[in-house]
């Protein structure tokens, strides 16, 4: 498998093979030692991601960095700042960089900022790729959905898109609610151009969380060795989304509402007032409304956090759209493998068509992409697809309900006998046999389940 290319550019060769010694593993790394050197190896390296340090002789890192982003604009650009150029690593945020990391590094934090940054390209890219080709009325950004709950969807971010109302995107995991978002802001008029930054408040222990929304400055807490700009910073006059709002402790809580309410905060271990203007986007997969009525969310910053709610539908309320969806996925997924498919059989698609999808859209990609990878065919086959998708399609397995033990047997008895019944053409002889119980059982049963038999 080819590796990603890391292009490390720093005039320091201890810093330099220091990179190389971390990243060499999992990337293929290359190396310059100035900015003008870094421009005529872009092309050159065919890099994927560009690793910059701001303190160059000659062409410095920010002009360096305004070289990138006008020959690549997409290329993602991760800034190495020693502590006291941290003014300036904000600022090459501002021109278009992905994130920044303050010297002395952490090995690991390293690496999970390049493959951050590679996925947050990818993605792009994938966005870019989209938007060309499906330039259709059953598209908006990269959401795809030709069912009537989409287009009302399609319209109410439509809606949206040019004001500077506060955002609540509601539904179940794996629906998209982040595409939207991201949508949102990439149709937004006088934000698009500058940066969207997307906090899952799930992914974070409460003091961390904190540290990540609003910053911190050097000593705040023990392991504070400098001061670290947070989210809502980063993303001055663009978009901050909040993934999974509904976790958020109810101290946060009372911080997001002062943002909302006078555009301002301070860092922690700080008393400077930081100003910023963000539009705020937040999603939640649970009732923030009945959390409101046990105490568990602030009433205030419900109201200001919904001024403009969108419900985004699960998959199993819009299978008129999976069609559409496993065309689009098998296109994305077969382009990676290089491999040429020209679909999906009409029997695996029904199949697909009568599965509930509790995993949603994400949950059908998964589906296609697993099916990608391992079929032979020119076209997606049944023997492709996950075994439970098949059984339920078919109907030989039962559907998640909230019915009682009892009540599942009895539904799986009447399942399993009919379809025995139907398969011997009511003959109980043979259906006894193949299910190996008497005779009698299976006539009683029959009658009183109202099952045709044969006489």
């Amino acid at each position: 498998m080819n590796k990603n290319r890391v292009l490390v550019v720093d005039d320091e060769k201890h810093i330099r093979k220091l990179v190389e010694d971390i990243l060499r593993d999992q990337y293929s790394v290359h190396q310059a030692v100035s900015g003008e050197s870094c421009i005529r190896k872009l092309s050159d390296t065919g890099a994927d991601i560009v690793l910059l340090d701001l303190q160059l002789q000659g062409m410095d890192g920010l002009r360096t960095l305004e070289r990138i982003k006008a020959l690549s604009p997409r290329m993602p650009v991760v800034i190495m700042t020693g502590h006291g150029t941290i003014e300036k690593a904000v600022s090459s945020m501002k021109l278009g960089a992905y994130d920044f990391l303050t010297k002395p590094f952490n090995a690991e934090r390293l690496r999970i900022t390049i493959k951050n940054a590679l996925e947050a390209s990818a993605l792009e890219s994938e966005v870019q790729t989209l938007r060309s080709e499906l330039k259709n009325k059953y598209e908006l950004s990269n959401i795809i959905g030709q069912s009537g709950v989409m287009q009302e969807v399609f319209r109410a971010v439509e809606k949206v898109v040019n004001s500077e109302v506060t955002v609540l995107i509601q539904g179940e995991s794996g629906t998209g609610k982040e595409l939207i978002a991201r949508a949102i802001h990439n149709q937004s008029r006088d934000r698009m151009s500058n940066p969207f930054v997307a906090v899952n408040c799930t992914a974070l222990p409460e003091s961390l969380l904190e540290s990540e929304l609003f910053g911190h400055e050097k000593g705040a807490f023990t392991g504070a060795a400098s001061r670290r700009i947070g989210k809502f910073e980063l993303a001055d006059n663009g978009t901050v989304f909040l993934d999974e709002i509904g976790e958020m402790s109810q101290p946060i809580q009372a911080k997001i509402l002062r943002v909302l309410q006078e555009r301002e905060f301070e860092r922690l271990g700080g008393n400077a007032l930081v100003r910023v203007n963000i539009r705020l986007i937040s999603a939640t997969n649970k009732n923030l409304w009945e959390m409101v009525r046990k105490g568990l969310f602030r009433e205030d910053l419900f109201y200001r956090i919904s001024v403009f709610p969108i419900r985004l539908p699960p998959l199993r309320d819009r299978k008129s759209d999976i069609p559409l969806l496993c065309g689009h996925f098998i296109k994305r997924y077969a382009g990676r493998e290089k491999k040429t498919l020209k679909g999906i059989i009409p029997e695996a698609l029904q199949l697909l068509m009568k599965y509930h999808w509790p995993g949603n859209v994400r949950e059908l990609e998964n589906t296609i992409e697993r099916a990608v990878v391992i079929t032979n065919s020119a076209e997606i086959h049944i023997e492709d697809l996950q075994p439970h998708i098949v059984a339920i399609g078919r109907g030989l397995a039962l559907e998640p309900s909230d019915e009682t033990l009892p009540e599942w047997i009895e539904k799986l008895e009447i399942d399993v006998l009919r379809k025995t019944l139907l398969e011997y053409e009511g003959n109980i002889t043979k259906a006894a046999k193949k299910l190996g119980i008497g005779r009698a059982t299976i006539y009683r049963k029959a009658r009183k389940y109202n099952l045709p038999i044969s006489r």
